[in-house]
């Protein structure tokens, strides 16, 4: 069985983002031609420039770790910072899908597909340092700050994240990506829905989160300037686009986008599945007979997406993790241990 790298980010932020960015040096082949080409527009540089000085003034921790890991790279800063700044560039791509469901006994299990363009060895996890006492561990890739995708943390908060398709792009916000960040640190879920509240940023998304020793889940859709929390008491799907709160009537989601097609058929297949891990693992693996990319939930290989990795967690094991990983679409398992 092959095994997945895990970093212990336990130094400074500087020393935690330089060490992340030297293992992915060392591990992927990085082409960035492209985002020097974007900067050569003088209005997109002075935009990404004035957003990396935000983030320098309003986290200097989050600032430390990037510059870190760019230095790691060894790409020039304002460039890789450029990279975390998909309102800025139009970067923009729908991933991700996540159900959530309460058993019988009151306990919970969760489920998400991390689906992305499949890039080799840019996948790691990191155990990042908090404080003396506290840590979080995160899904770690070259192109995107601590925090993205999943994370769970030593005060027992678990999220995932899924991108929305938002029409409300606000490019002289932070990048959405930081707000994620800064909820990985989060001591509770009310703590979460704070921080959450605490930063303008660029583009929405959606938190699912559980607290693992209270037994409570909640929906949480980031905006612009606010949030909407559902929490959850039952079954639940998100994927890509909003479905509760101020924004769900607004958006407009992109044609051939698949992710109402997963919302539906994930809420469907909850709605009659039994309430155990396998058979919520199991939704997030459906693919239709044509095995058409508009019509499945797991990606393939032949499709725009892949899934990376898919996550499960039921509270009624609270010191273990299920992380299958797909590389090339073939499964890595990993039992991670909180």
């Amino acid at each position: 069985m092959q095994k997945t790298k895990i970093l212990y980010l336990d130094g400074s932020p500087y020393d935690n983002g330089n060490k992340s960015g030297r293992y992915f040096k060392n591990n992927v082949n990085i082409n960035i031609n492209k985002i020097i080409n974007i900067l050569s527009n003088d209005k997109i540089k002075i935009e990404v420039k004035k957003q990396m000085d935000n983030l320098k003034e309003q986290f200097p921790k989050y600032y430390e770790e990037v510059i870190g890991k760019a230095d790691g790279l060894g790409i020039d800063r304002l460039t890789y910072f450029a990279i975390l700044c998909p309102e800025i560039l139009g970067i923009n791509f729908e991933h991700c899908t996540t159900v959530i469901c309460r058993k019988e006994n009151g306990n919970l299990i969760i489920s998400h597909n991390e689906d992305d363009e499949y890039v080799e060895g840019n996948f790691c996890l990191s155990k990042v340092k908090i404080d003396d006492n506290n840590w979080f561990v995160t899904n770690d890739m070259y192109n995107m700050p601590f925090g993205n995708g999943i994370s769970w943390n030593s005060y027992g908060i678990l999220k995932t994240i899924n991108y929305c398709h938002d029409d409300n792009i606000r490019p002289e916000y932070l990048p959405r990506y930081f707000s994620q960040r800064h909820i990985s640190e989060a001591k509770s879920i009310e703590d979460l829905i704070d921080r959450a509240k605490e930063i303008k940023i660029a583009s929405g998304y959606h938190i699912n989160a559980i607290d693992i020793n209270k037994n409570i889940a909640v929906s949480i859709e980031v905006y612009n300037d606010n949030i909407d929390a559902k929490y959850i008491e039952d079954n639940y799907a998100h994927s890509n686009h909003f479905i509760h709160g101020n924004y769900c009537e607004e958006q407009k989601v992109d044609i051939g986008s698949n992710s109402i097609f997963r919302l539906h058929k994930a809420t469907e297949l909850l709605n009659e599945s039994e309430r155990n891990i396998l058979k919520i693992r199991n939704i997030l693996n459906y693919r239709s007979k044509e095995d058409k990319f508009e019509n499945s939930i797991l990606q393939t290989k032949d499709d725009p997406y892949q899934t990376i990795f898919n996550l499960c967690y039921d509270t009624d094991n609270k010191e273990h993790i299920i992380l299958d990983i797909y590389v090339h679409n073939e499964k890595i398992k990993l039992d991670y241990n909180i």
